[in-house]
């Protein structure tokens, strides 16, 4: 994708990079890359497997973190927590997990208050089928570096997947049967917003401060006061949001072509960048964006979709199917400076290494 097909609402300069840029860990194409501030390859430390899984990071030792597993059918199995060096660019097996358990969805390094020591903490998910039954276990998890196994928490059994996970606050958002829950750190459900209000589930994200705010996305964004259990709509479309680390407006994505900013002041959104001429954008692609942690640089991928043909070949529905093409590109914005920088290719999941 030709990077002039970018669109910018506002004035944004084209640049190489900027010297205080953090380096970036992504996901890619099922491999584990730690990329330059210019990103530029550094080291490519192998394939990760089809898991969805976020990438945790320990600042303090500079050591990512990611569950991993076959990349494909024919490969010999196996199910491992493993690190990543970036000092060494060396990656070593943390802990061995049954061949029938995995860990998705939630996957974060969670620092001591000196940050010298940590533990990981996320999702769990166990396949416990029998007979005709399929039955998949999801319990939340604590794991500390050099211990032999998980440390096990049960969750509410119709919670199903998180959305969001706040250390200040040690709650989560999970999407769930009835709703959308706000979870407890043992599991319990201590609040829910009922599947009546429109919102959909699609991410969520908490107040950066620790105020008893969530923004949740899926058919609109949505602002849930956590004091009162109400719900108001901000905007008629969105998923994915994100809060900037001010706390004064959101990135939320509007399809996977999109960035788009809600601003609490004006109570008004814009499109921040986007790709032109996409009739038939859809959300297929779309992901949170990834904020640094100081909150200037922001790291997202776009895809553009192009018809390519229709296919001879009938459906169910008796119609010829359209043939797209998709092409992705990564994006970093120097929210400051109103530079970016770019890289073909799709960044499934994304972490800054600062």
């Amino acid at each position: 994708m030709d990077e002039s097909k970018l669109d910018f609402t506002d004035e944004w300069e084209e640049s190489a990079l900027s010297v205080d840029a953090p380096s970036l860990i992504i996901e890619e194409d099922g491999e584990l890359l730690h990329l330059e501030s210019n990103l530029e390859q550094k080291h490519n430390f192998g394939s990760v497997g089809l898991v969805n899984c976020p990438i945790a990071y320990d600042s303090f030792r500079r050591m990512a973190f990611r569950y991993i597993c076959p990349s494909g059918f024919r490969k010999e199995d196996f199910s491992q927590l493993r690190a990543f060096s970036l000092d060494r660019g060396e990656s070593f097996s943390l802990l061995e997990l049954p061949l029938n358990h995995w860990i998705l969805w939630l996957f974060e390094w969670v620092a001591s208050a000196d940050h010298k020591s940590g533990q990981l903490f996320g999702l769990h998910a166990a396949d416990r089928s029998m007979d005709d039954r399929i039955v998949i276990d999801h319990r939340l998890f604590v794991h500390k570096p050099g211990e032999a196994q998980l440390r096990l928490r049960p969750i509410c059994r119709d919670a199903y997947k998180p959305l969001a996970f706040s250390r200040q606050r040690a709650e989560l958002v999970f999407a769930g049967a009835e709703g959308v829950y706000l979870l407890g750190l043992e599991g319990e459900r201590k609040l829910t917003l009922s599947p009546n209000i429109a919102a959909g589930g699609q991410g969520a994200a908490f107040h950066p401060s620790g105020d008893a705010l969530i923004v949740v996305g899926g058919d609109g964004l949505h602002l849930w006061n956590l004091n009162t259990n109400q719900c108001q709509q901000l905007t008629p479309k969105g998923r994915h949001p994100v809060w900037s680390m001010n706390g004064k407006g959101i990135y939320y994505r509007e399809s996977s072509a999109d960035l788009h900013y809600y601003n609490f002041a004006s109570k008004e959104a814009h499109r921040v960048i986007g790709i032109p001429k996409q009739r038939l954008p859809d959300f297929w692609h779309a992901r949170p964006v990834c904020l640094s942690r100081d909150g200037r640089y922001l790291a997202t991928s776009l895809t553009e979709k192009v018809l390519r043909g229709v296919s001879q070949r009938h459906t169910s529905t008796s119609a010829n199917e359209r043939v797209y093409s998709y092409n992705h590109q990564l994006i970093v914005l120097d929210l400051k400076q109103k530079a970016y920088w770019t890289r073909r290719g799709f960044a499934d999941q994304l972490c800054w290494a600062d």
